[in-house]
C-alpha cells in the first residue's frame, strides 16, 4: 500500500470514529428521555466509497410506573404516530396530555394520531391494552401504533421518520397507560464504546502523521541525495 492509499484509509478510520462518537454523544444525551431508542452507527462500501447510516437498536428500555393517566408506554415492536409540522412522524415517548381542544398530544405538542385522525381525549377517557380509546364503554377510536420492516431514520428533533420506500404495518404492541418506556440506552457500553473509538481515532491520527513524515522526508531529503 503506497503513501496515498495509506492517507485515504487513515482518513476514513478518522472520519468513522468521529461519526462513531457523534452517535454515541446522541445516546448518552438521551440516558433519560422517556422511549428513546439507542442509535448505532452503521457503515458500507471501502475508501472513498464509505457511507455512514444510523439504525436504531430493537432494544426496549423498561416500563416504570408513573400513574399519570396520559402516560403510555409501549411493550413490543411498534411505534406512536404525530402529526408533526413536516408530516407524520413516530416515537416510543408516550409523555402525552390533553390540548386546550381537547386533543392527545405529545411531549412536544404534536397531536397523536389514531385509526380516525387526531386522538380526541375527552373528560373520562382511557387507552386499553390494545390501543382502543374508551369513554363510558364506547369505543372512540383507536391509536394508530405502526411497526416498519426497517429501521426508522431519526431526525434531529428526536422524532423518527419513516424508512424510505417502506409502508408501516399496524403493530401488535401492547399499550400501558401509567406507565412510560425509560430511555434504552446502556451508558456503561456507551462510555466503553466511547473509549474504543477515541483509540481508534488517534490510531489512525498516528498513520496519517508518520505517513506524512515519510513523504516529507521524500521531498526534503531526495533532492539532497541526487544533488
Amino acid at each position: 500500500m503506497d503513501a496515498a492509499d495509506n492517507l485515504i484509509t487513515a482518513a476514513e478510520g478518522m472520519r468513522i470514529q468521529s461519526d462513531s462518537l457523534g452517535v454515541i454523544a446522541q445516546n448518552l444525551a438521551n440516558v433519560s428521555t422517556a422511549g428513546f431508542r439507542s442509535r448505532e452507527a452503521a457503515f458500507s462500501g471501502f475508501g472513498r466509497e464509505l457511507e455512514a447510516s444510523v439504525a436504531l437498536s430493537a432494544a426496549q428500555g423498561p416500563l416504570r410506573h408513573t400513574g399519570v393517566p396520559t402516560d403510555f408506554a409501549l411493550s413490543g415492536p411498534g411505534f406512536f404516530a404525530v402529526a408533526a409540522p413536516s408530516g407524520v412522524r413516530y416515537t416510543r415517548d408516550g409523555r402525552m396530555s390533553v390540548d386546550a381542544s381537547g386533543y392527545l398530544a405529545d411531549a412536544r405538542g404534536n397531536r397523536v394520531l389514531g385509526s380516525l385522525g387526531p386522538v380526541a381525549f375527552p373528560r373520562g377517557a382511557h387507552v386499553a391494552e390494545d390501543g382502543r380509546i374508551v369513554v363510558s364503554g364506547a369505543v372512540r377510536d383507536r391509536l394508530r401504533i405502526v411497526a416498519f420492516p426497517k429501521s426508522c431514520e431519526p431526525e434531529a428533533d428526536g422524532l423518527l421518520r419513516a424508512p424510505a420506500g417502506c409502508t408501516g404495518q399496524r403493530a401488535a404492541a401492547t399499550v400501558h397507560a401509567g406507565y412510560l418506556e425509560d430511555s434504552g440506552v446502556d451508558a456503561i457500553a456507551q462510555m466503553t464504546a466511547i473509549i474504543a473509538a477515541e483509540r481508534s481515532y488517534e490510531a489512525n491520527e498516528k498513520v496519517v502523521a508518520q505517513t506524512d513524515e515519510r513523504l516529507r522526508r521524500l521531498v526534503t531529503d531526495l533532492p539532497v541525495l541526487h544533488s
